[in-house]
């Protein structure tokens, strides 16, 4: 005998509210680049991640960018994993994937870097960049809050772009070494719990390139001070071959 379940009329109207909300809060903001936070979503790896495994190397390359790009507390996501203390907002891997046509699926975190004031994902920290940048663009873009600086030399490259999305209280301020030009969480990343900065580098002076022409211009930000962790530099030539099929 097959039981009907009858809501009530409130419960239901309830219930679609959540479905809209929950739809609403999935869909793209401003930046090309973020979705703002749904809460409450499990961390699971993906079973087509091209990498499985956040190492030793990985985390030492996340602390020293954050080391450069930020202030005391600040918390580097360069490898294509986000902070392992994140309250849920999004996935703990972000990185490429390997489409069921064999092809790479490219994430949000694949040749991009986040920077946070704290491992949640909740505090507040100063934003830098090094010395050294010969020219950049005005005050931040109204959507996304970017900025766009071009370095003749940056680490291991030379002619480098770097954009910096979410900057709040934008400034230029030469400090002990570093650029301080703002903190963390402008418009486009400053959701109560989520609170950060998404960072760039691209390949020549490029200013900020169109979203459609970014993904071939990137560097990997974990090759632009160091050494490209191992496990990264493998998982991402895989990818990279694999994408030319």
């Amino acid at each position: 005998m097959r039981v009907k379940l009858k809501l009530p009329r409130a419960t239901y109207r309830s219930l679609v509210l959540v479905c809209f909300l929950m739809i609403h809060l999935s869909g793209a903001s401003g930046d090309p680049y973020e979705r703002t936070p749904v809460f409450g979503l499990p961390k699971k790896m993906p079973r087509n991640a091209l990498i499985s495994v956040y190492t030793n190397e990985m985390a030492a390359t996340d602390r020293l960018l954050a080391k450069i790009f930020g202030g005391p507390g600040a918390v580097a996501a360069a490898n294509s994993f986000e902070p392992a203390g994140l309250s849920n907002q999004y996935p703990l891997y972000r990185g490429d994937l390997l489409g069921d046509n064999g092809r790479v699926l490219t994430g949000h975190l694949s040749h991009a870097m986040h920077l946070y004031g704290s491992t949640d994902g909740r505090g507040e920290t100063s934003l830098y960049i090094p010395t050294g940048f010969t020219s950049h663009s005005g005050s931040p873009t109204p959507t996304d809050g970017a900025v766009t600086f071009f370095y003749p030399r940056l680490g291991n490259f030379s002619n480098v772009t770097v954009a910096v999305f979410h900057i709040a209280n934008f400034g230029i301020n030469h400090e002990a070494g570093r650029v301080r030009i703002g903190t963390v969480g402008g418009r486009g990343g400053s959701y109560a719990y989520y609170r950060h900065s998404h960072i760039e580098f691209y390949r020549g002076n490029t200013g900020l390139p169109s979203a459609s022409a970014r993904q071939s211009l990137r560097i990997d930000p974990a090759a632009v001070f160091g050494e490209v962790p191992t496990t990264a530099r493998l998982s991402k030539t895989v990818a990279d071959q694999r994408s030319r099929k």
